[in-house]
């Protein structure tokens, strides 16, 4: 029994012991407690803020797995009162709007507590369905380095970066700075439809200690991101995910790339427009190492085996947002002419383009390319065209017949006619397998594909097989 008793008298003391070792070791990691650490964030942020009277520039990357990035400058004052311009829309004028440093749940935060457009119109854009661009009024302070403040979006694992601005007058240099950023996107995108080429590839060539890589950049100007893929001497493709941002640094024009591309040792972030050359050509040099973003001459046109279509029926849906390979003249002159076409005859948003479905046949029948609208309630309406479907030397023909039978099908035949002329191309359409389908908004394990018309090379679909 006095074994007994000395036993668990030794175990009582053990555990004595070893809590008063781990109230040690936790005094030794943590010198204040949570809410006092907190608190001195919350004055650390306040004091940095306020230390710079013509503010900060920075890049906001709601989410860089999906979207590009937006160029913000911030001018705070004691008042709680900050001066807010972004080149997320053409609207650039300044907002005066409210902010507070509160408390999160592991560290302080800063909130815009009253609205800003160039901050809800990320929010709002994101929660309406708009190529998936959303954002935050609330930023978790992340720490200061060199001058660089850090912010955390921990709902998205977005990333806010900003630091003292350089101008010597806010409000006029902040505008002007986001009117050339906001530009140089748009102009970054821009083509002519009659003579552009999906072929013309966008690249990026990294010469990286003797070796070179090659990406090809498939460019959504929607979303502002780029596709990257590229293939080993091995003939294995990989692709990357890269957020852009349009900015300025050091006064030049700039793209910024997020998450950074590492190849070897060196990461590239920051290319720099190459002004000396009469090609538009971005320029990042990392320890000796050069990546170039550059566009190159048209490639040959090759379509791959037609018969080996992974499906009969191919179909693309607006609800499953945009693809790179969606090409922009395809959204303008087909999905977005019809739109107008539809406003112009309805009124205003009565009717939208909602998807289409191509109901190939290779046996002498009706290859049906069905369009379905609508309406504000969410109602659809469908309308069927025939084309007679045949294959000649890898180049898919759809030779327009007319609509079916259906009071929809001749009815909307005009304000569809964009689509109904993609898929009738007297040239033919290349087709290119694309792996599992890939939307901003949603992906399928899906095999995806893209039909490029030869009448006019700047018009490519993307969609999906089943």
């Amino acid at each position: 029994m006095k074994k007994t008793i000395n036993y668990i008298f030794s175990l009582l003391m053990l555990t004595l012991v070893l809590n008063s070792c781990e109230v040690d070791r936790t005094e030794e990691i943590f010198d204040d407690s949570p809410t006092v650490r907190i608190d001195k964030e919350i004055s650390e942020l306040r004091t940095l803020l306020l230390s710079e009277s013509q503010g900060f520039s920075g890049v906001y990357f709601p989410n860089d797995d999906v979207v590009g990035g937006i160029n913000f400058h911030m001018n705070f004052t004691e008042d709680l009162r900050v001066k807010i311009t972004s080149d997320f829309k053409s609207t650039t004028s300044l907002t005066d709007t409210r902010y507070e440093i509160v408390t999160g749940t592991t560290s302080a935060e800063l909130v815009f507590t009253s609205g800003s457009r160039h901050i809800t119109d990320l929010i709002q854009d994101g929660a309406a369905g708009f190529d998936t661009f959303f954002g935050s009024n609330s930023f978790q302070y992340a720490g200061e380095e060199n001058g660089n403040i850090t912010f955390k979006d921990v709902r998205s694992d977005g990333v806010f970066v900003m630091s003292p601005s350089g101008f010597t007058d806010f409000d006029t240099e902040s505008v002007a700075s986001v009117d050339i950023t906001y530009a140089n996107r748009q102009a970054f995108s821009e083509v002519d439809c009659a003579t552009a080429s999906v072929y013309d590839n966008l690249v990026m060539e990294i010469n990286n200690g003797g070796e070179t890589i090659s990406y090809i950049l498939n460019y959504d100007p929607n979303n502002i991101f780029f596709d990257a893929e590229t293939t080993d001497a091995g003939g294995v493709s990989s692709r990357q995910s890269l957020g852009v941002a349009f900015t300025l640094i050091g006064g030049e024009q700039a793209i910024s790339i997020s998450p950074v591309l590492e190849v070897g040792d060196n990461s590239f972030r920051d290319f720099i427009l190459d002004s000396s050359t009469p090609e538009i050509q971005y320029v990042a040099t990392v320890n000796g190492a050069t990546a170039r973003i550059l566009q190159t001459s048209p490639s040959v046109p090759t379509g791959e085996d037609i018969f080996e279509l992974p499906g009969s029926t191919y179909f693309y849906d607006t609800a499953d947002g945009t693809n790179p390979l969606l090409s922009p003249c395809f959204q303008e002159q087909v999905l977005d002419q019809i739109n107008t076409n539809l406003d112009n005859r309805f009124g205003p948003g009565v009717l939208r383009f909602s998807f289409f479905a191509v109901f190939l046949d290779f046996d002498g029948n009706c290859t049906n390319l069905a369009v379905f609208l609508q309406d504000a309630n969410g109602d659809n309406f469908r309308a069927n065209y025939c084309h007679l479907a045949s294959i000649q030397d890898n180049t898919l023909f759809l030779e327009y017949q007319g609509p079916f039978s259906g009071a929809n099908d001749a009815f909307f035949e005009a304000d569809v006619l964009p689509l109904i002329a993609f898929f009738g191309s007297s040239k033919g359409l290349l087709y290119t397998n694309e792996g599992a389908f890939r939307g901003s908004i949603s992906n399928y394990s899906d095999p995806a594909g893209a039909f490029t018309s030869l009448d006019y090379e700047s018009l490519r679909a993307y969609g999906l097989f089943f």
